[in-house]
């Protein structure tokens, strides 16, 4: 039957929306971490030190099916997808539902079975009665349930009613989970919330901004030779900070060199020659047939108005060709697009139809036709149980070229009048032309497209002279240090077994995999083929296991920055500490300029003055009007400033506003944008999926 058919091919699609419905209140993210040999070849991740339930696995045959669904509504979608990015995504998913899993079982949260029954069948099954409706053609989930187990009331065989029992059981499942992951929720919304003097802090914090006329001296104003910083002083500061580069797994460090397979200049002057050839070809002979033994060169007879051509050099040319003529009407990088008019017509390019799908005999689809022609409604007609599908009102473009085998029928037909089309033995679509619109000109053209590929000479060089390139300098030293003189660009990367790619390079996974398996120093082979869009290599220049070091470069400038940046306002301050009794005294000491901005006490950034200036906001949210401060150290610059105004907030305290705002911004409702790492907390996740997938 049909809708079985329906059914059956859209099952997988309604279970992954139902998989991701239970976690759409789920806004965090967490990092995987850990690459070791493990005990279980079958386990592709595993989250480990839980007391209660011990280390959790994600089994790689549920993975791998799990996968396949996930790879399923892509294609069906339309999407294209790097299948190591895809991997990544499924395995973070999986492990996000393992963890929630495991807390909602700890925390003993189960859904009883009047409430999988209500939710399902009963008055609070809206949710899956649109879904099953969308998904399958079927009224309700109700009727699902009643066609899975009650098959002989629709003549279904006992193979098709096995088959939907299953469809039905996982549905069970997956609504059980999802009530299951809002009870979490519910009961997690409540673990933080405000109490009196929260709520009235919070209020305080935003009730008054203070506006502020400043000076600065900025640190960057001072040569950073004169502030040397030694090796000891960075490594003191990174002691004090050194949990911030605490890393989730190991990782290393790697360059790379990514070079583009493009046409050469001779590729490009030969891809011009076959594009005059091209187009001698279609101005000499008829129709596309100059084009049709031209390796690469694409043609599509097309009618269109002038409305539906969405390209303004299209445009352009059906504008002023001639009949029977070719042109290059675009060249846009190593994309042709060539275009020849066949020729015009006027005609009636928009309908307005009503239009049923019957799931019948050829004889109850001609009474249905006679039925509506009779006076029968169309809303009425809709609610028949053999009709799978229906729109009212719908203006169809008879042009498209999916509508070529119906245009006879539509252009014939009476206006007011059901009729069908089709003719045969079961099922069959039910029209009703209700309007036309004015003819107009359809352009009748043939649309050649070409684009220029790198020849195989060009590939073959760029391949051979990175692969020389990277066998001559095997060390990551050399790599590095001899790039620049041989014409090639590195760059730097880190990559660990949660990391689906080099960089943001598409399908580079490969290069990934041999670089968490080669050791320190070592240089990869090319890879890449013709049909990539780049060859690369990699060569591992650090490991790093728990912590980013001292010694890894964004680190050492990061804390080097901060040391100098200390010892800079420590010798400004030095130098201007009463200099002045006022802003702009201080202002013409330091050959600045005078500005003036707001704070609030609970804001992040500073306009004209930067984020995270926590001594900043506290000094302004506590001077008074008219009071001056500083010159004091701020993060890049020394900084003083005088209250020039307060300005009060003209709400008055609220408590339920302000305990409401405090969840969203502080309490649960902000923290369940984490929820994943929260319940993980410091326990290691180890990915293996580079053990499976090289």
């Amino acid at each position: 039957m049909a809708t079985l058919e329906k059914i059956r091919s859209k099952s997988v699609l309604l279970l992954v929306i139902i998989a991701v419905a239970l976690l759409a209140f789920i806004l965090g993210d967490f990092l995987t971490s850990g690459r070791s040999f493990f005990s279980n070849s079958t386990t592709v991740a595993e989250v480990g030190n839980s007391k209660l339930f011990g280390n959790t696995k994600i089994n790689i045959n549920e993975f791998q099916r799990r996968l396949e669904e996930a790879s399923q509504q892509a294609q069906a979608q339309g999407r294209k997808y790097d299948s190591a990015v895809l991997q990544q995504q499924v395995l973070t998913q999986m492990i996000s539902e393992a963890l929630f899993n495991e807390e909602m079982d700890r925390l003993g949260i189960k859904v009883t079975d009047a409430e999988l029954s209500d939710a399902m069948l009963g008055q609070n099954a809206g949710y899956l009665n649109s879904m099953v409706q969308q998904q399958y053609g079927v009224e309700s989930a109700t009727q699902l349930h009643d066609m899975a187990f009650n098959p002989s009331k629709y003549q279904l065989d006992a193979d098709q009613a096995a088959r939907l029992r299953a469809i039905w059981i996982d549905l069970e499942k997956n609504i059980e989970e999802q009530l299951r992951g809002q009870k979490l929720q519910t009961l997690f919304m409540g673990t933080l919330v405000a109490n009196d003097l929260d709520a009235k802090a919070l209020y305080d914090e935003n009730a008054s901004t203070a506006h502020i006329l400043y000076t600065k001296k900025d640190y960057s104003s001072l040569a950073d030779d004169k502030y040397p910083v030694t090796d000891a002083e960075i490594n003191a500061e990174y002691a004090e900070r050194k949990g911030r580069y605490e890393l989730a797994e190991p990782i290393r460090q790697v360059e790379y060199i990514a070079v583009d397979i493009t046409p050469s200049p001779a590729d490009i002057q030969a891809g011009q020659k076959r594009v005059e050839n091209a187009l001698a070809g279609l101005n000499t002979k008829e129709g596309a047939t100059g084009v049709e033994d031209m390796d690469g060169f694409l043609a599509e007879r097309k009618s269109l108005t002038r409305g539906a051509i969405t390209d303004q050099a299209m445009k352009s040319f059906v504008d002023s060709a001639t009949v029977g003529k070719a042109a290059l009407v675009s060249h846009r990088g190593n994309d042709y697009t060539l275009a020849k008019l066949m020729g015009s017509t006027s005609q009636v390019d928009s309908v307005l139809i009503d239009f049923l799908m019957v799931q019948g005999t050829r004889a109850q689809v001609a009474k249905m036709v006679a039925d509506l022609n009779g006076g029968k409604s169309f809303a009425d007609a809709a609610k028949d149980s053999l009709v799978a599908g229906s729109q009212d009102s719908t203006w169809i473009q008879m042009t498209a070229a999916d509508m070529a085998s119906l245009r006879p029928a539509i252009d014939g037909a009476t206006l007011g009048q059901w009729f069908t089309p089709d003719t045969l033995a079961e099922n069959g679509r039910i029209f009703r032309v209700r309007q036309r619109k004015a003819p107009v000109t359809v352009y009748d053209i043939v649309e050649v497209n070409y684009v220029l590929e790198p020849s195989n000479a060009t590939f073959n060089k760029l391949f051979t002279d990175l692969d020389k390139y990277a066998k001559t300098n095997n060390n990551a030293k050399s790599f590095k240090e001899n790039a620049a003189k041989a014409g090639y660009n590195v760059q730097e990367t880190l990559v660990g077994n949660s990391s689906p790619m080099i960089g943001n390079l598409n399908e580079t996974h490969n290069a990934v995999a041999w670089a968490l398996d080669a050791k320190k120093g070592q240089v990869s082979p090319v890879f890449g083929e013709q049909t990539d869009d780049r060859l690369i290599a990699v060569a591992v220049a650090d490991t790093y296991e728990d912590y980013m070091p001292a010694s890894y470069s964004d680190v050492r400038s990061e804390l080097e920055t901060r040391v100098r940046n200390a010892k800079k306002g420590d010798a400004l301050l030095k130098q201007y500490q009463g200099k002045a009794k006022d802003v702009a005294g201080y202002a013409k000491a330091m050959g600045a300029s005078v500005d003036t901005t707001t704070v609030t006490f609970g804001q992040i950034f500073i306009p004209g003055l930067g984020p995270n200036e926590s001594a900043l906001t506290a000094a302004a949210a506590a001077a008074k009007k008219g009071q001056m401060v500083g010159p004091m150290k701020a993060n890049n610059a020394l900084v003083v400033f005088t209250v020039t105004d307060i300005e009060t907030e003209g709400r008055p305290f609220n408590a339920d506003e302000s305990a409401a705002q405090f969840v969203q911004t502080r309490g649960a409702g902000a923290l369940s944008r984490n929820i994943v790492n929260i319940i993980k907390g410091r326990r290691k996740v180890q990915n293996n999926i580079p053990h499976f997938f090289k």
